[in-house]
């Protein structure tokens, strides 16, 4: 049964609105891309790339029947439009299944996004490249029998419907064939994560029972007085959890332990936890408190390797919380595969095997579902980017909601904050703070460093008339930049003192009670690796965003305006043989355009109030027109009332007919 023309139509109006919704969603996804580093995340990366074969996949669905309906005319649009589909359509799969193998190659080797930035190559090659080969050949294919491979396929021009076949075989196939391998690579990540996360709380309850039945008479024989701590920067990638059981005896001596983190590179271990380069700290222990001479007793040691990650900021698991989030989207596009792929492989099967029957509802749906590839990746895009999104708008409103045109101040102060460029260097007056590059020091006094700078200007200003040039921008923290670390400081200092020990023992009562000193060495390591962390942060933003520079700057900009206003004199009389042409031609014509000024000025009240009289009067005249035409209402309405009723009348009541003859008497009798 074939489809009805009101049937094609509606699947013409379903691809072009849906196709609609994919170019302006991918529109957005390759703008956003180009227009800000922000949303260069990997997975994006990979969105971006698809996004052209989405894009031209739509340009041919925007294009869907018109090439069947022209027939014979339309030959080469109709085989254009089959050659784009037949090469991009597909490509949107390969690009899920590549994000589904980055996934693999990061949970299983190991694989850093630098890595993955160098299979993007091969990954053009693989989701472009081999696609192409199909839809090249199909131009050269004919038989005499069959025709051209190229023809009408209901929706649009495709595989004709007598080589059917290639559809399944060459398009439908590989597709499916390539969603089963993505499946199958998020079904081995999901198993091992279960596993992994499943072996964490084995180990996290395990070691709950260890403190609840064993920690009193651990720290008994393991108490320490003196805790010596080695803290050293490690490059190992990898994290071993571990167990060790040991022998120990204990007498009335002293005894010591060891609890020693570190990290090792073990690929063969399945233990072993992806991490990014960290601190191991080392905490060593002695001094047992006493036990009686007899009391002997055998303990096992456990040495658990944990690596904070050199941000300091979230805490790591046995799965890194980026791979996690990169696995939890790139699901996500496969779900949105899913949603493209089911409807229109059941609607082509169904083809293959009932050629001259079409159920409406299979085409539609198709050609509602496949242009959609490119919303969908939108979508999601948007949904991975969602804070990067929302700071693009913030920064877009900000720009537009800032005034056209600001003073020199306010544009040099729009360029010191704005820009991110080379280190602040400086000399050293309070708390260094080292990185890689250069160095950035705290300044507490900058009463010192200002001064100097004062004395060379007034020392200019005696040396020549003309105005001293600007000063350079200190690279020493100045009164805003020292402000600011003083705030820094003291909110440190708040937050530390908020870590006090009654609440940390208070978090570890049993340590408390038997081992208060090892506890309250621990908590002077805890807080000042907190302090150190904080502190490189704040420096590391200090640098980024050349605060100290910035704010040297406004400090310069703001002292300059003092002093041209303590400097400032009232203007002194010019004589006239003093001024130039210029300042003549001024001095002369500002008094005739001062009085016209003024003239202009009482015309203009003169014009207002005048206007302001007459807008009164044409009120008042519009009130009256409205009064005069509702009268005329009412009287239209009586007169419509009598000619109804005079039209009213039947056969016993002859008053209109006597009141004509009447009037027709009356002129009778005037005309006589």
């Amino acid at each position: 049964m074939s489809l009805s023309d009101n049937q094609l139509a509606a699947i013409t109006a379903a691809e072009r609105a849906t196709s609609i919704l994919s170019v302006v969603g991918t529109t957005i996804v390759i703008s956003t891309f180009l227009a800000s580093p922000s949303f260069r995340k990997p997975i994006n990366r990979v969105v971006f790339f698809a996004s052209w074969a989405n894009i031209l996949t739509n340009v041919g669905t925007l294009i869907s029947r018109t090439a069947i309906v022209q027939k014979e005319h339309g030959e080469v649009l109709c085989r254009f439009q089959a050659f784009i589909i037949q090469w991009f359509m597909p490509s949107d799969a390969l690009w899920t299944f590549s994000m589904a193998f980055n996934v693999y190659l990061t949970f299983f080797h190991k694989y850093d996004a630098a890595k993955l930035r160098y299979l993007e190559w091969k990954y053009m090659v693989f989701c472009y490249g081999l696609p192409f080969i199909p839809p090249f050949a199909y131009l050269f294919i004919s038989s005499s029998s069959k025709g051209p491979v190229y023809g009408s396929a209901t929706l649009w021009c495709w595989v004709a419907v007598d080589w059917d076949i290639l559809r399944i075989a060459v398009f439908y196939g590989p597709v499916w064939f390539v969603i089963l391998l993505t499946f199958a690579i998020y079904a081995r990540v999901g198993i091992d994560i279960a596993r992994k996360r499943r072996t964490l709380r084995s180990f996290n309850k395990e070691a709950s029972m260890m403190m609840d039945d064993g920690l009193n008479k651990l720290f008994e024989i393991h108490a320490s007085k003196v805790v010596h701590v080695t803290s050293e920067a490690a490059n190992e990638q990898m994290v071993k959890v571990q167990s060790q059981s040991s022998s120990s005896t204990s007498h009335s001596n002293s005894q010591s332990s060891s609890s020693n983190v570190n990290a090792k590179n073990n690929t063969h271990d399945t233990s072993n936890i992806t991490a990014f380069p960290a601190y191991s700290v080392t905490v060593a222990g002695g001094e047992a408190f006493p036990l009686p001479p007899s009391a002997t007793s055998t303990v096992g040691s456990t040495s658990v390797t944990v690596s904070p990650t050199l941000r300091r900021r979230q805490p790591r698991t046995d799965i890194s919380s980026a791979a996690f989030a990169y696995c939890k989207y790139a699901v996500l596009y496969f779900i949105a595969l899913l949603v493209t792929w089911v409807p229109s492989t059941i609607n082509r099967v169904y083809s293959l095997i009932y050629p001259d029957d079409a159920i409406f509802g299979l085409e539609f749906v198709s050609s509602f579902v496949l242009p959609l590839q490119g919303f969908w990746n939108s979508i999601i895009y948007i949904a991975v980017s969602w804070s990067t999104v929302m700071d693009f708008v913030d920064r877009f409103r900000a720009r537009r909601k800032s005034p056209s045109s600001s003073s020199a101040g306010e544009m040099a102060l729009k360029q010191y904050f704005g820009k991110k460029s080379s280190e602040n260097g400086g000399s050293q007056v309070g708390r260094r703070v080292s990185d890689t590059e250069s160095t950035t020091y705290f300044a507490k006094d900058a009463e010192g460093v200002q001064r100097p700078q004062k004395n060379q200007n007034q020392q200019r200003e005696g040396e020549s008339p003309s105005p001293p040039p600007p000063a350079p921008i200190q690279l020493t923290p100045g009164p805003r930049a020292s402000r600011l670390q003083d705030i820094y400081s003291k909110a440190l200092r708040a937050t530390l003192k908020a870590n006090s020990y009654e609440n940390f023992a208070a978090c570890f009562p049993t340590p408390a009670r038997h081992v208060p000193a090892s506890l309250e060495s621990v908590h002077r390591q805890l807080n000042a690796k907190l302090e150190e962390g904080a502190t490189a942060e704040f420096n590391e933003i200090i640098k980024e965003r050349e605060v100290i520079k910035g704010l040297n700057e406004l400090d310069r900009l703001v002292g300059e305006a003092r002093r041209r206003k303590s400097q400032g004199e009232s203007e002194s009389d010019v004589p006239p043989h003093m001024l130039d042409a210029e300042g003549l031609y001024k001095a002369h014509l500002t008094p005739y355009l001062q009085e016209a000024q003024v003239a202009l000025n009482a015309k203009i009240e003169t014009a207002q109030s005048q206007n302001a009289v007459l807008a009164e009067k044409v009120l008042a005249q519009r009130k009256e027109i409205e009064s005069l035409l509702s009268g005329l209402e009412a009287v239209m309405a009586d007169l419509e009332g009598s000619a109804k009723t005079s039209t009213e009348y039947s056969k016993a009541h002859n008053l209109r007919q006597e009141s004509l003859q009447i009037d027709e008497e009356m002129k009778m009798h005037t005309d006589s």
